[in-house]
């Protein structure tokens, strides 16, 4: 719980938000490619 409430007050300030923006971006594209099809590069 003390977790999640640091969260939230890291979130109110410029910084965090901005951290907080890298973190998800950065989250979706490791799916992205996690999950991106495989090329063929043996042709």
């Amino acid at each position: 719980m003390g977790a999640i409430l640091d969260l939230t007050e890291m979130l109110k300030e410029p910084a965090g938000m901005v951290g907080a923006i890298v973190v998800i971006a950065a989250g979706y594209f490791l799916v992205k490619w996690v999950f991106a099809e495989p090329n063929d590069e043996d042709k």
